[in-house]
């Protein structure tokens, strides 16, 4: 009871921390969740922590998740991971006897199915920011054939879901997941077989609801005409059909089609930790792009805490009014979120 306590004070929090980071989030297909079912949520993966967080928490469901192992390395870490329904998954840099490791973890997520929880991962074994979905691993199908070895009886589904960014390594962006019908598994299961045609069926539903470019050569250019042509390009079902039916057969600028808003300077002068000790913490060519986004909002959150906690203690010292530094530190929160949200395009 505590533990769902907690999890569900941490959900609210993330989810808050979340909408305030993100100028826009907007969830489509919430009708296709089969929450009744025991559940497989599938989905790519192009930005860090951040997937499963906008999953975990603007999907309607609570899942269970895998993360890579060396993220559990430290004794306190991993306690807290698990205690947040966070598992390890092991890889060949984890050592060579991480298939044996990952045994245990398979068993462990069958049970978790079995008891109608949702189990969350991430196929394609690992995240990158290209707009394309990568050929699917075959962790699923260990899961999934320990799951029906344990009960072949179970009607296990599987929920694809596509997470789209505006441009993830800026900010603040634009966030929009899809939700795709569910895959029946045994509508596909073959016993003794290798899954091909269910993998193929979860990899084309993930490329429906994800911008998908197959030809990773021209992906700038072709985001870049995407964006020239005024069409949002989180909009990952309109986006695969326009360049289905539009040929790339003009030249298009290679530039980035958005950047960094300008950010006042009063805003700036109010978080001057954040701005002036993020480069120094943070070097640019320190950080996977893919990891830009999940480090900048737990530094902005810590940053943002400091910030006010800081200029509440100096106004006090200064002889200011509890009344006026609160009024001072709430009207700048408001005009910090109103640059957040407003309308740019």
């Amino acid at each position: 009871m505590i533990q769902d306590w907690f999890n569900a004070g941490v959900r609210a929090f993330v989810r808050t921390a979340l909408w305030v980071y993100y100028k826009d989030i907007q969830v489509h297909g919430r009708e296709n969740l089969k929450k009744d079912k025991p559940l497989m949520v599938l989905a790519n993966h192009q930005n860090g922590l951040i997937d499963p967080l906008v999953i975990g928490t603007y999907s309607g469901l609570y899942p269970y998740y895998l993360a890579r192992a060396d993220v559990f390395n430290h004794a306190l870490i991993h306690r807290m991971l698990r205690y947040l329904r966070m598992m390890p998954i092991y890889r060949l840099r984890d050592g060579r006897d991480f298939a044996q490791k990952n045994e245990g973890i398979y068993q462990r997520c069958a049970q978790i199915i079995q008891k109608n929880n949702p189990l969350l991962l991430f196929p394609e074994g690992g995240h990158g920011r290209n707009r394309k979905v990568r050929p699917l691993k075959n962790g699923f199908i260990h899961i999934l054939s320990k799951t029906l070895a344990q009960n072949p009886e179970i009607d296990v589904w599987i929920q694809p879901m596509g997470v789209n960014y505006t441009n993830l390594t800026e900010f603040p962006d634009r966030v929009r997941l899809y939700i795709a019908p569910a895959i029946r598994v045994k509508d596909f299961w073959q016993d003794g077989e290798d899954q091909t045609l269910l993998k193929q069926a979860v990899f084309d539903s993930i490329c429906r609801c994800t911008v998908h470019i197959e030809d990773l050569s021209q992906h700038d250019r072709l985001v870049s005409y995407v964006m020239a042509s005024g069409l949002d390009i989180t909009k990952a079902p309109e986006v695969n059909d326009y360049l289905q039916s539009h040929p790339l057969d003009v030249p298009v600028s290679e530039e980035t089609p958005q950047g960094t808003q300008l950010i006042p300077w009063m805003l700036r002068l109010m978080w001057w930790p954040i701005w002036w000790l993020w480069p120094k913490i943070f070097p640019p060519k320190s950080i996977e792009p893919e990891m830009r986004s999940t480090l900048r909002l737990t530094w902005t959150i810590l940053g943002a805490l400091f910030s006010y906690l800081l200029l509440g203690v100096l106004g006090a010292l200064a002889g200011g009014s509890y009344t006026a530094t609160f009024v001072a530190l709430g009207l700048h929160a408001l005009m910090t979120l109103w640059w957040i949200k407003k309308k740019t395009d």
